[in-house]
């Protein structure tokens, strides 16, 4: 046989079996070095794995390849001494590489003109990439002009909820309640395939799709939305409603087009977005303190906590009182993790500091601090989040994908682009996460190596933060009973600061 387009020997066509062996592969014939690799490469994608060059011989005289061979891209061993080295600056990359002995070598055989397969160990020790991951492997992230044609053809596949309330209250006709005509829902319900369901309404459009459903359930414990983006035909407000994945990644629940910032408007949208996630409330909200905003979500989200975005405040602030130093205090006196009665009396003592007893924004801002004070909000869950910087890095995201002028149904069909683009992230920190290990930096090696097998590789970046921490710590006093042990500890730096520790040592409880 003369290459592997119409070889007898391997009984296959460009697209390779899965489950060769050894023998079904050595001894056949290719025409070039190029063919040899675009089998290999064709194979490696269909298993998935990706193929790295390794070892290649010319001829001394004609300079021809004699020998080429190609091994898994987990080949090979990292060199401790990089790891090792405490004076790099930047984070040592994590470690892909497994050793894995996968290959496949070709000679070239003057007597026949050909390229011959002498060696093929299909064996790896590592996982395989699946259908969906392969294409983040680097030697297969070139895509054929085939897979690109079938890409476009699965674009719309899915299911989305278009959601259009009808919903007439009593509002004033004009220029700012420009209401949808029932051609911009017609053309938006035939621009998206995915319609679940339906209702009419010529001022609000509510949009989520399944995907988003779906991360609702795992990630929406935490919920954060404003309304500072109004790029559409219609100038309506662009309601982004987003959270946080396990990746410390922006993950959106959905989007919706207002008539108006009203507590009608948030309180219709609120409720529409409780029942297609299936009546599951968070367990905390962030807003930028909209009145309106706040009203709605009393009466929707009733039990939730309630914070108001760090950014905004701290913006007010300046604004109100034009004074960098107050804004400086209050923004630690919002962040500063304390005691209620701590944060009591460092108050009392910035406000009479600036003479601001009767000030009105400073006397509004003390009423709210339940809203906003981490002395007040600590042991509530935010996933890490005290703003709405999300919200408005998304709305500065989609600007790359949403233009001035769009009608309805290009907005959402713009709007399905983005979301295609985001979700794409998601897979990447996946495969990352799944095909690679963190390098160990840590003093506490073996908690570090359970936690690196534990976390999504993001997040462990954080967990090691606060294990390197850890060497701060420092133990004052120790005090033992029969079912359990009171450590007083204090940090490096902070003498006057001691923290209790209590260790339940029947529970193992700390």
């Amino acid at each position: 046989m003369s290459s592997p387009h119409s070889s007898s020997n391997l009984g296959i066509s460009i697209a390779p079996k899965v489950d060769l062996q050894a023998s079904d592969v050595l001894g056949s014939h290719f025409d070039s070095v190029e063919d040899a690799q675009l089998w290999y490469k064709n194979y490696a994608r269909m298993i998935g794995f990706g193929v790295r060059k390794d070892d290649m011989r010319r001829g001394k005289k004609s300079g021809r390849i004699t020998i080429q061979c190609w091994v898994c891209h987990f080949e090979g061993v990292r060199d401790e001494r990089q790891s090792q080295n405490c004076s790099r600056v930047r984070e040592p990359r994590p470690i892909t590489q497994t050793g894995c002995r996968a290959s496949f070598r070709v000679n070239y055989d003057e007597s026949v003109g050909k390229y011959i397969a002498k060696e093929f160990r299909p064996e790896h020790n590592h996982h395989l990439a699946s259908n969906n991951e392969v294409h983040l492997i680097r030697s297969h992230r070139k895509v054929t002009g085939a897979e690109l044609a079938q890409a476009k053809a699965l674009r719309h596949v899915g299911v989305k909820t278009c959601q259009f309330m009808n919903y007439m209250a009593d509002q004033v006709e004009g220029p700012q309640n420009l209401r949808f005509t029932r051609k911009d829902m017609q053309n938006t319900l035939d621009a998206s395939t995915r319609a679940e369901m339906m209702k009419i309404d010529y001022k609000i459009l509510f949009w989520v799709d399944c995907v988003a459903r779906y991360d609702y359930q795992y990630f929406g414990d935490v919920l954060a939305f404003d309304a500072t983006y109004k790029t559409n035909a219609y100038h309506k407000p662009l309601v982004t409603l987003v959270g946080t994945n396990h990746h410390f990644r922006t993950t959106v629940f959905g989007f919706a087009l207002l008539a108006n910032e009203t507590i009608d408007s948030y309180t219709w949208l609120l409720q529409t977005f409780l029942s297609t996630m299936g009546n599951r409330k968070p367990v905390s909200v962030i807003t930028d303190g909209d009145k309106a905003m706040s009203k709605a979500i009393k009466t929707v989200f009733t039990g939730c906590i309630h914070r108001l975005c760090c950014w905004h405040l701290e913006r007010n602030a300046q604004a109100n009182l034009k004074n960098e130093d107050f804004t400086r205090k209050f923004r630690d006196l919002m962040l500063t993790p304390m005691t209620v009665a701590e944060f009591e009396t460092q108050w009392l003592a910035v406000v009479a500091e600036f003479a601001l007893e009767q000030h009105a924004w400073v006397q509004k801002m003390y009423s709210k601090r339940c809203n906003w004070a981490e002395a007040y909000l600590r042991g509530t869950f935010f996933a890490g989040m005290r703003s709405t910087q999300r919200c408005e890095s998304m709305n500065a995201y989609l600007s790359r994908f949403v233009q001035h002028k769009l009608k309805l149904y290009e907005f959402v069909r713009q709007i399905d682009r983005a979301l295609h683009n985001i979700r794409t992230t998601e897979t990447s920190d996946e495969f990352k996460t799944k095909y690679s290990t963190p390098v160990l930096r840590t003093h506490l090696q073996s908690l570090e190596k359970h936690d690196a097998q534990l976390f999504p590789l993001r997040v462990f970046s954080k967990v090691r933060d606060e294990m390197l921490r850890e060497g701060a710590v420092i133990e004052v006093k120790t005090d033992k009973a029969v079912d359990a042990a009171l450590d007083t500890v204090t940090e490096f730096g902070t003498p006057t600061t001691c923290w209790n520790v209590i260790h339940n040592l029947q529970e193992n409880h700390i």
